[in-house]
């Protein structure tokens, strides 16, 4: 995921791969990366082949310029520098990794990124053709591995994965890599995904002290505060227009931790909605579950109680926006990030005073919370191609100038050209690279350590820094009594105070078994996922009392929901 995603930032509604990987702002300390920017204490032998050297290991430039052709993911708003010649095969990515390693790219296709990329790697594996390297989902990789299309890469990430390479993967426990092993042989370099942490509830703690509102910690308090917010109309908005909860129509649809859901409302039950989890030692899908009613009941009464926005059932995401942006609602859930969607309230009205809540806690004191899938997609490398390990060595050069320091060690025209692409978003990087399974929480404690002087901020990647630089304003500007800047006012509240509060609050996690496809999926899924959105939305609208839930579990299970849950439990045997 690329740190300028960040930079304005955009819900993502899909799985994570929200996509893109939406989270990031990690470093390792200077002492982590000694091998960053082309130097390893093996390539110091000048005793070996030069070919066999920069085969074995992880900096070493080829002797001569390897080739590689690649499947490219571009997006629809791709360009360049103004006044340049540059294209996806000569601009600041390709230059770089032709200095660093003398390796070049050739565009066997470029397609943007979904749909019209996916045909495009569906028809080269048809016609036997596929590039040297390309990126592919899970189904696809499980593909390619039975019919013996890919590289085994275990040996290529023995001898060239960087130190920095393995520290990320290691940050998620190597799931990464588990999930891209298959007979004990590594087929591809997996993409991570990052935590989205803990999902919060966001309160206008403006409104709170107004009414001398305590903070929630139980169901019950949250109900109270969202009843106290919707009769007493603290916003002065006029009686009947406000609205309490704001909450997008799919309910739990896009994600742990995304913006105007209520997953907390159910894990607090035990319930996972959108996910196979193990159960009495099999696989089950977590939305048809006993444990949802529960949930379910919560929501649906508040619904009728008019703690939540009445017109949920025809809201788009742009519109509950609004509705929080225009000071008419006072509640919802979101992760760390909610501070970038709730910029516009604050340019709006800067006495606005957004504040987060873990709630509601179990018995233990502690969220329950559902983890995601480890990756969002997988490098591969074509069967055949006689340098397979130029992709685990590309991608050593991707983290040390993203999520590594070589940002400030190498000074060259080379590098700060190679950081002016990434900081401007130009172009498409090639390879790419990936960040920290909890990215977000190291950006807090790195950006909080320089804050208090305890941590040099050139110790930290360049995006931290910026990040550090923003906070720094904000505070300075508080300090002095002035309205501080919309984006260093989004930057503090996300990585200073609600990614302290992901941190420093311990959580239960709850980790899926299951992201593949099986069999079944293609033909019924879409059925199963139309009927479970309408049921769930009929319930919360009181349209469907809860015990229909019942009735549609019972549907969902004749519809293809058993024949799936059978297949699923039969290929994690």
């Amino acid at each position: 995921m690329k740190r300028n995603i960040f930079k304005k930032f955009i819900v993502i509604t899909t799985t994570i791969c929200l996509t893109v990987s939406l989270f990031t702002g990690c470093s390792n300390k200077k002492d982590d990366t000694k091998d960053v920017a082309g130097k390893n204490s093996v390539s110091e032998s000048k005793s070996k082949d030069p070919w066999e050297l920069a085969r074995t290991t992880p900096y070493e430039p080829y002797p001569e310029e390897v080739q590689y052709t690649i499947g490219m993911q571009v997006n629809a708003s791709v360009a360049y520098p103004k006044g340049s010649s540059d294209n996806a095969e000569n601009n600041g990515y390709t230059r770089l990794y032709k200095n660093k390693l003398n390796i070049q790219n050739k565009n066997a296709f470029e397609a943007v990124d979904g749909d019209d990329y996916n045909q495009k790697v569906s028809m080269a594996i048809t016609t036997g053709k596929i590039p040297d390297i390309m990126s592919v989902d899970y189904k696809t990789l499980k593909e390619l591995i039975e019919n013996d299309m890919i590289e085994d890469l275990t040996d290529s990430y023995k001898n060239c994965a960087s130190d920095l390479m393995k520290k990320i993967y290691a940050s998620n426990d190597n799931k990464s890599l588990k999930m891209a092993t298959f007979d004990k042989k590594l087929y591809a370099i997996p993409v991570t995904s990052i935590s989205a942490g803990q999902e919060m509830l966001w309160l206008r703690g403006d409104w709170m002290d107004k009414l001398n509102l305590k903070e929630p910690k139980t169901i019950e308090d949250i109900e109270h505060i969202l009843q106290e917010f919707v009769t007493k109309d603290p916003g002065n908005n006029g009686a009947g227009k406000t609205i309490g909860l704001a909450l997008n129509p799919d309910i739990y649809y896009g994600g742990y931790a995304q913006a105007y859901q209520a997953n907390n409302i159910f894990t607090y039950f035990g319930a996972c909605p959108k996910q196979w989890i193990e159960k009495d030692n099999k696989a089950v899908y977590g939305s048809v579950q006993p444990e949802m009613k529960q949930g379910l009941q919560v929501l649906s009464d508040w619904y009728k109680k008019g703690l939540i926005d009445p017109q949920v059932a025809i809201r788009k995401y742009d519109d509950i926006t609004a509705l929080v942006s225009s000071g008419q609602c006072g509640a919802l859930f979101c992760g760390w990030w909610a501070p970038y969607a709730l910029e516009s309230s604050y340019t709006l009205n800067n006495n606005v005073d957004w504040r987060a809540y873990i709630v509601p806690a179990g018995s233990d004191g502690k969220v329950t919370m559902f983890a995601g899938n480890p990756n969002q997609m997988y490098k591969v490398v074509r069967k055949g191609y006689k340098h397979p390990e130029v992709l685990v060595k590309a991608v050593n050069i991707s983290l040390d100038y993203n999520q590594g320091t070589s940002s400030y060690t190498d000074t060259s025209d080379i590098a700060k050209e190679y950081l002016d692409y990434v900081n401007h978003a130009y172009g498409v990087d090639p390879i790419g690279g990936f960040d920290y399974y909890n990215a977000a929480s190291l950006a807090y404690e790195h950006i909080s350590e320089a804050i208090d002087g305890k941590r040099d901020p050139k110790d930290m990647i360049m995006y931290e820094n910026t990040l550090y630089q923003s906070c720094k304003k904000y505070l300075d500007a508080v300090k002095k009594g002035k309205k501080a800047d919309s984006t260093d006012w989004l930057n503090y509240n996300a990585r200073m105070v609600s990614s302290k509060l992901m941190h420093d609050t311990p959580v239960n996690i709850i980790q899926p078994v299951f992201f593949d496809q099986t069999p079944s999926m293609p033909l019924m899924w879409s059925t199963l996922e139309k009927m479970e959105k309408e049921t769930m939305l009929k319930i919360l609208t009181n349209e469907k009392s809860v015990d229909y839930f019942d009735t549609f579990v019972d549907k969902w299970m004749k519809a293809g929901g058993e024949q799936i849950t059978k297949e699923v439990n039969d290929a994690l045997k």
